[in-house]
């Protein structure tokens, strides 16, 4: 289960991410698509990497990595949407519980790549485990009006997808190689943000209020650089975790970080109470305490049930 192991460090440094999203997004770049340029560019910094495994791979293949890539991004510009017009601690499990059912769809479709026939153990833990995300992200009953975030549908199944194609892409390369490839279609991915004009215009707009105010633009720019190396080591993590186990189970897995960014949102909520701020009454508590418990329970059944899913 070393690749569970991986796939919990990779969600905390994601919730530690997630927050730094919610503040950038919040005052210092408000334009999700702007943000999400930023992202692809510093995805190059994974170049660092092919001296340390990386190799040629057939064409074919590495079409698969980059259009992995590209969706990976376009996802995010969905998911920062949502994330300036919700609390973080919901759109962000509600992600991952999205991608979690479309990587769960793919076991049953033709030329599943993601391991053997489930079991019934592991398919309770999966359920138990997507569950306990869902019930994360809503509070119970639901309130008049509330419904899943179109923008997070749209962002989970492209990210779902790319995580499929991630895996996929798996089966004719090593690690280095996919991570290299997949990185180099996110940065295509911001590339053609420039295509399309209101997106070309804010990028450029962000580019001159940086030099119109060069303090803020370097605290903002040493901000961005520290949730950057989170979300990278995370990313990392959580495509290695991808390499050597299964898909569904390491996006599964995506649940904990609901239970990593409450932990951390809460001294925040008192501090930044605009941006962190959590309105949740006690059932809302007692709600998530008990999806917390779901999670855990998944995560004992997977572990006493010996669930084998590594691919080779």
């Amino acid at each position: 289960m070393t690749w569970a192991l991986v796939a919990l460090l990779g969600y905390f440094f994601n919730a530690v991410a997630a927050l730094f999203d919610k503040f950038l997004l919040s005052d210092r770049i408000p334009a999700p698509a702007v943000y999400a340029f930023f992202v692809s560019l510093f995805s190059l910094f994974t170049l660092f990497f092919i001296p340390f495994g990386f190799v040629l791979t057939p064409w074919a293949n590495v079409g698969v990595f980059l259009l992995s890539g590209m969706l990976f991004v376009y996802g995010l510009v969905a998911f920062y949407y949502a994330v300036k017009s919700h609390e973080i601690s919901r759109v962000a499990p509600l992600l991952g519980t999205v991608v979690s059912l479309v990587a769960f769809i793919a076991v049953f479709l033709p030329g599943n790549v993601d391991g053997n026939v489930l079991s019934l153990p592991s398919v309770l833990a999966l359920f138990l485990l997507i569950g306990g995300g869902l019930l994360i992200s809503f509070d119970l009953p639901l309130r008049a009006g509330e419904n899943i975030p179109k923008l997070i549908l749209a962002a989970g199944v492209a990210m779902g997808i790319s995580m499929i194609l991630l895996k996929q892409g798996y089966q004719e390369a090593n690690f280095i190689s996919g991570l290299v490839w997949s990185r180099v279609g996110m940065f295509l991915a911001g590339m053609s943000f420039f295509v399309i004009p209101l997106y070309r215009q804010q990028i450029m707009g962000q580019f001159t209020h940086f030099s119109t105010k060069p303090g803020k633009a370097t605290s903002t720019g040493l901000f961005f650089v520290i949730n950057k190396i989170c979300a990278g080591v995370a990313a990392f993590l959580i495509a290695y975790a991808t390499y050597l186990g299964s898909v569904s189970f390491v996006q599964a897995l995506s649940g904990m970080q609901y239970v990593f960014i409450l932990a951390l949102a809460f001294p925040l909520a008192m501090r930044y109470p605009q941006t962190y701020g959590e309105k949740l009454s006690f059932w809302d508590w007692f709600q998530k305490a008990g999806a917390v418990v779901l999670i855990g329970i998944g995560l004992w059944l997977m572990t006493m049930s010996g669930i084998k899913l590594l691919l080779v």
